[in-house]
């Protein structure tokens, strides 16, 4: 009896214990993502473990951990990892249960490899680069093109200083797919100097993915895909983000931007974010002379909201993009004779002082994009994601002299005026892996509308289009296999009115018909962490764009009279892209990666054999043509560690494009060019945290593979340009404040580009000094 009492006394509290942990329910969960401070980046390989309970667990290769079967209440978590500060921060538990943790970089002595293109954590069949943290801060204050020009292999096509666009193995425009936010850049990107419509600020992270793409991403992913993600909404309570502020010499010119992520406590579903950018420069100029009209004004700015639980989530995103640009002004010529002269002289025949003032000739444009999506788990095997968006271009192009009569003159109206509205909507379902595999099917559709004011450059056009698709992906050990295939179709209506005679106009409506299948095989192979080896082989397809078909008339931007084809057919290509990369420590990366892309009936712009001279003056002119053409070549990237704190970093890509049919070179192509640059980071010290210094080197090869005697001016001779890097970072009143300083041109030097659509007439810019400062910031909500 004694002894049944006694044990009764003593399960009394266990078994009070057990009732009241069976009434708190234990059932609940952690998980989110860990995410650096700074820059927006998932940590991997973080430990994050509850204080007081046995609990503990490694975030993965995204940043993302899972803490289950725990009780309802409030914890203490831990979040450490090797190079940020220990994290303490309360948690409240309620069931499902999701927070992020937001670690500051510990100041360190840098004991890993920096790259300037780093490696992307899951890795593609096709070579997939991400631009450094680094590198994006070096380009801040320039456009989107410049940041892209760090990766190997992809360059730009400029319209003077202020306009470039990405150029991926030779293919740009139409074949270069751009995804804002996951959403397919749409504007009018036909012409040249049609720059991306989006405010790099924006990018939390930019990636290139170089290869034919359009299995995933549709039609006109030809030559690859640009992707601008921004940073992920904050989805723990507190407040974070940066300030940044851009000086530049040449151009006298000044940006300023800001964001603001933030999350609150009592709503931990909810996140937003503002984001803001105002930009100005003034005339620029060479070493010798102004480039008389190439000011520039922007104002651009968004904003986010999200709501997130474990198993749905729902996001709105919206932006809005606003610049006027000056177009060079001694582009524009008055007749033959002049323009005969301008080709030939090495000084513009106008040049002007400086001024902020834009005059004629000169664009203004504006972009909308408004996205909207939803995602939900369906049961533990997969994920429906839907997203809608529209987008709305309007695009403003003046003539460099205004309309004689007077009263016209007063109106100011554009000569030019385009105004396009597309809607998609994409739906995606992926499958969780089983049995090895992984993958998705999805459909997509897109309707647009274009119209036009003033003069018929290009007509008035709908259009409409669909897509599906399904990839799966294979992997075990040591490979991996991926494999896909879509169908694409697309209807365009176009609205011309043409000339029957008699001062008579009649409007016709011709229908066009598109229609492809496409296809995808890729593979990997790992031996091991230090090589790995990847081949894709894939096809995509491209209709013609509205302006190749029916283009007419002078293009003011630039500065070219264009004459379409009606008679166009789609674009074909086949393509084979291989990367081999080789890491044996840190101390080396290694990665070379050859490419073969044959184009069935490839459209390029062909000059005509004169230039035009019309009633506004004398251009080049050119015939929008069909041909049959092969672009080979490699990219070459390496990155050496000599010791502790000094790296080299070199890349080089080399492209030969040929005309088959005409059993000649393609005009307008990359030339050679390779680049090497040397790095030195200094050791920390008190208050001074991060300290580096750069020096590079680029080489640009003159175009000598061009058909003779058929452009209005031969190619540029080689040229040679010196570049300089530096950043400080210094704890200030408890934030870590960065200053930086770039050069470019550091010599000064007169060349001009082979692809820059102003060489006919003036140099590139010379010497170029920017400073900047980044001042982010966070505040945590206990």
């Amino acid at each position: 009896m004694i002894l049944r009492l006694n044990w009764f006394i003593l399960s009394v509290p266990f078994l009070l214990i057990s009732h009241q942990l069976h009434a708190q329910n234990c059932n609940g969960s952690i998980s989110g993502k860990v995410i650096d401070e700074h820059d927006g980046s998932p940590l991997g390989l973080a430990v994050i473990s509850i204080q007081g309970l046995k609990k503990t667990v490694q975030s993965d290769e995204n940043g993302n951990y899972r803490l289950d079967s725990i009780c309802n209440g409030d914890y203490i978590l831990l979040v450490r990892h090797k190079e940020c500060d220990p994290l303490r921060q309360k948690v409240t538990v309620k069931g499902e249960t999701i927070v992020s943790f937001y670690p500051e970089q510990r100041i360190m002595d840098l004991e890993s490899v920096t790259i300037q293109a780093q490696r992307l954590t899951s890795q593609s069949t096709q070579p997939k680069d991400q631009v450094s943290p680094e590198k994006l801060d070096q380009t801040k204050g320039l456009s989107l093109g410049d940041a892209l020009k760090t990766v190997p292999g992809v360059n730009t096509l400029n319209t003077g200083n202020s306009i470039s666009k990405p150029i991926i193995h030779g293919l740009h425009s139409n074949r270069i797919l751009i995804l804002n936010n996951e959403i397919r850049q749409e504007g009018q990107q036909w012409g040249i100097e049609h720059a991306p419509e989006i405010d790099p600020f924006i990018a939390g992270k930019l990636s290139v993915i170089k290869g034919a793409n359009s299995v995933r991403y549709g039609s006109d992913a030809m030559g690859g895909v640009v992707l601008v993600d921004p940073r992920p909404l904050r989805d723990s309570a507190g407040i974070n983000g940066e300030v940044n502020l851009i000086g530049a010499t040449n151009g006298r010119g000044g940006t300023a931007s800001a964001f603001f992520d933030g999350n609150f406590r009592k709503l931990p579903a909810f996140s937003w974010r503002v984001q803001g950018t105002l930009k100005q420069n003034g005339t620029l100029s060479t070493p010798k002379y102004n480039l008389i009209n190439t000011g520039l004004k922007e104002y651009n700015f968004s904003y986010a909201l999200g709501w997130k639980k474990q198993h749905y989530g729902a996001e709105v995103y919206y932006s809005q993009f606003n610049t006027t640009l000056g177009i060079f002004g001694a582009s524009h010529i008055g007749n033959l004779t002049d323009l005969d002269k301008a080709f030939h002289s090495s000084v513009p025949l106008e040049t002007g002082k400086f001024t902020y003032k834009i005059g004629r000739p000169y664009q203004h444009i504006e972009h909308e994009l408004l996205k909207a999506k939803c995602y939900f788990d369906t049961g533990k095997r997969g994920k429906l994601t839907i997203i809608y968006s529209r987008q709305y271009n309007l695009r403003y192009e003046y003539d460099k002299h205004p309309p004689l009569n007077d009263s016209l003159a007063a109106l100011n109206k554009p000569d030019l005026q385009f105004e396009i509205t597309t809607h998609t909507t994409d739906v995606i379902w992926e499958h969780r892996t089983a049995r090895h595999i992984a993958g998705s099917i999805g459909i997509n559709g897109i309707t647009q509308g274009n119209t036009y004011e003033g003069r018929a450059l290009i007509p008035n056009f709908r259009n409409y289009s669909g897509g599906i698709f399904w990839i799966e992906r294979w992997k075990k050990k040591h490979f991996e296999l991926e494999a896909g295939a879509r169908y694409d179709y697309k209807w365009l209506r176009i609205y011309k009115y043409e000339y029957i005679g008699n001062a008579t106009y009649e409007l016709i409506s011709p229908i066009h018909h598109f229609e492809n299948v496409t296809g995808n095989l890729g593979a990997i192979y790992k031996k091991d962490s230090s090589f790995n080896v990847s081949l894709n082989v894939s096809s995509a397809w491209r209709a013609p764009s509205v302006s190749e078909l029916y283009s007419s008339g002078l293009h003011h931007g630039a500065a070219a009279i264009e004459y379409g084809n009606p008679a166009l057919g789609s674009e074909i290509a086949y393509n084979a892209i291989l990367a081999i990369r080789y890491q044996p420590s840190d101390q080396l990366f290694i990665e070379v990666s050859p490419y073969y892309n044959f184009i069935h009936n490839f459209i390029y712009r062909q000059p005509t054999e004169e230039p035009v001279l019309t009633i506004r003056g004398a251009f080049p002119g050119f015939n929008y043509v069909q041909t049959d053409a092969i672009l080979k070549g490699c990219d070459f990237y390496a990155n050496y560690k000599i010791f502790k704190r000094f790296e080299l970093t070199g890349k080089a890509s080399i492209l030969r494009a040929w005309n088959k049919t005409q059993d000649n070179w393609l005009i307008m192509m990359p030339a050679d060019r390779g680049e090497l640059e040397a790095i030195y980071r200094f050791k920390s010290h008190g208050k001074i945290q991060k300290a580096y210094l750069s020096v590079s080197a680029l080489y640009v090869n003159k175009q000598w593979r061009v058909p003779q005697n058929v452009d209005f001016a031969p190619p540029p001779p080689a040229y040679f340009l010196l570049g300089a890097n530096a950043s400080i970072t210094v704890k200030i009143a408890q934030q870590d404040i960065e200053f930086g300083l770039s050069v470019q041109n550091a010599l000064n030097q007169s060349y001009r580009d082979y692809l820059d659509r102003f060489r006919y007439f003036a140099d590139q810019p010379g010497i170029n000094v920017l400073g900047r400062i980044k001042i982010p910031f966070h505040f945590g909500f206990k």
